[in-house]
C-alpha cells in the first residue's frame, strides 16, 4: 500500500520473503528464516558497517555480547523507578519505558513505549504501546468505556490496523500465528453459558512482516502482538437475530526492524525474551490494577442501574463481561512479562540476587569482568581471546 518497488527483481525478493517467513519457526531454536539470508544475497545491499559498529559486527558468528538496559517509569509511584529490564547488545542505546495516560476508562491508564537502537541507527528493537477497543452490531453499544469503536475481531486485523496507522504505505509481506506466545494465555480462555446466550474469552497471538522505504533505504520489520478478546452474544428480538458485543485488549507488543537483508530474527528473539518486569514496580502496578478494576466495576454497576428496562438483559450480559474483563486487567502487567519469557536461569554470584535470567536459545553464557554477558552456541568459544578480559562461564540453576 502506498510505496511499491519497481521491476521483476523487487517482486521476486518480496515473493521469497513471504514464502520463507511463513515457513520459519521461531520456536525451533529461533533460527532466522531463509528470507534474511536470501534477501541479503539477492539485494546486494550488504554494506561495511561504520567504525562505531565494527567492534560488535566483528564478533564470531553466533556470539552476542549483551548488557542490561532499563525501562523507566518516569512518574513511578511518588518517584521515578525502574519498571522493567532487557538485555541489548553492547553499544546500543535504550530510551523510554512506561507511559501514563489520562482520560476515559479505556485500559488501566498506562502502557509501554521503549526502544533500543544500534550505534548506526540501522536496527531498532521496540516495545510498542498496547490499546483497547470495543464493537457491537446493535445500537445499544457498550457505552461509557472511553475506548474507540473498531470492528477488529482477530490479531491479524489488529496488526494490519497497526501497520496502517504507524507505517503508512508499508507493504505487508506476510502474517503468521504465534502459538508459542498464545500458549502462555490459555488459562484465560473460557466460555460461560447465559440464559439467552453466552460470554466468551479467547486469546490470539500473531506476527506480521512488513517492508517499507525510509529516507531512501529499504527496511524490513517484524511486529508481534497478543490480543485478549471478550465477547457476549445473545439472541435478538426477532427469530435468528443475534446481538454481539466485543471488547478487546492488545497488550504491549514487540517489533524489530533493520535494513533489507539484515533483519536478525535470532537477535530479535534474544532481546524480546530477555524483558523482565522489576519486582517492586510489578508489585505496585498490580495493586494499581486492582484498584482500577474495582473502580471500573463500581462505575459500570451504577450505569446499569439507570439503564432503560428494555435493555436490562443486554446490559446484564455486558456487565458480567465487563466485570470479568476487569479481573483479567489486573494481571496485564504479569501477562506482558510472561508473554515474552523464554529464558534460562543461571547462577551468577556477582548478581544482587545470585542469579541472572538470559535467553534460552544459546548453549553457553558467560559473565565478563566488566559486567556484560556473552551468549554463544560455540562450544570452543574463548572470551579472553575475543574481548581481552577474563570471564566466568555461567551454569544453569538446578
Amino acid at each position: 500500500m502506498g510505496c511499491s518497488d519497481s521491476g521483476d527483481r523487487a517482486a521476486t525478493v518480496e515473493g521469497a520473503a513471504e514464502a520463507n517467513f511463513a515457513a520459519a519457526t521461531w520456536g525451533g531454536a529461533g533460527q532466522p528464516p531463509a528470507q534474511m539470508v536470501q534477501n541479503q544475497a539477492m539485494s546486494g545491499q550488504a554494506q561495511q558497517p561504520p567504525v562505531q559498529q565494527r567492534q560488535v559486527a566483528q564478533l564470531p558468528p553466533g556470539v552476542y555480547r549483551m548488557q542490561l538496559a532499563k525501562m523507566i517509569d518516569p512518574n513511578g509511584f511518588k518517584q521515578p523507578m525502574v519498571a522493567a529490564t532487557a538485555m541489548i547488545p553492547v553499544g546500543w542505546q535504550a530510551n523510554g519505558g512506561v507511559v501514563w495516560q489520562t482520560g476515559g476508562m479505556c485500559g488501566n491508564g498506562y502502557t509501554f513505549d521503549w526502544r533500543a537502537t544500534s550505534p548506526d541507527g540501522a536496527m531498532v528493537a521496540n516495545v510498542f504501546p498496547g490499546m483497547s477497543w470495543t464493537w457491537t452490531n446493535f445500537s445499544a453499544g457498550v457505552s461509557g468505556t472511553g475506548c474507540p469503536t473498531l470492528q477488529i475481531t482477530s490479531v491479524q486485523q489488529y496488526l494490519q490496523h497497526l501497520v496502517r496507522q504507524s507505517r503508512p504505505g508499508a507493504r505487508i509481506l506476510d502474517f503468521r500465528p504465534r502459538p508459542d506466545i498464545q500458549q502462555s494465555f490459555k488459562q484465560l480462555e473460557r466460555v460461560d453459558a447465559m440464559p439467552m446466550g453466552e460470554m466468551r474469552t479467547w486469546v490470539e497471538a500473531g506476527e506480521v512482516l512488513i517492508g517499507y522505504n525510509e529516507r531512501g533505504r529499504e527496511l524490513r520489520e517484524s511486529a508481534a502482538a497478543v490480543v485478549i478478546f471478550f465477547s457476549s452474544r445473545m439472541q435478538g428480538a426477532r427469530p435468528g437475530e443475534t446481538m454481539d458485543a466485543l471488547t478487546a485488549q492488545a497488550l504491549p507488543g514487540f517489533a524489530f526492524r533493520a535494513p533489507d537483508g539484515q533483519l536478525d530474527f535470532k537477535l530479535a528473539e534474544t532481546i524480546r525474551t530477555s524483558i523482565k518486569l522489576a519486582p517492586e514496580w510489578e508489585k505496585r502496578i498490580n495493586a494499581h490494577n486492582n484498584k482500577i478494576a474495582q473502580t471500573n466495576i463500581t462505575e459500570a454497576r451504577k450505569r446499569a442501574k439507570i439503564t432503560a428496562q428494555t435493555y436490562d438483559e443486554i446490559r446484564q450480559m455486558q456487565q458480567d463481561s465487563w466485570e470479568y474483563r476487569q479481573k483479567v486487567q489486573d494481571r496485564s502487567a504479569r501477562e506482558f512479562s510472561e508473554t515474552i519469557r523464554d529464558v534460562e536461569t543461571y547462577d551468577d554470584p556477582m548478581s544482587p540476587t545470585g542469579q541472572i535470567q538470559l535467553s534460552s536459545q544459546y548453549d553457553s553464557a558467560y559473565r565478563l569482568n566488566d559486567g556484560t554477558y556473552v551468549l554463544t552456541d560455540d562450544p570452543s568459544f574463548n572470551p579472553y581471546a575475543v574481548f581481552g578480559q577474563d570471564a566466568t562461564k555461567l551454569e544453569p540453576t538446578p
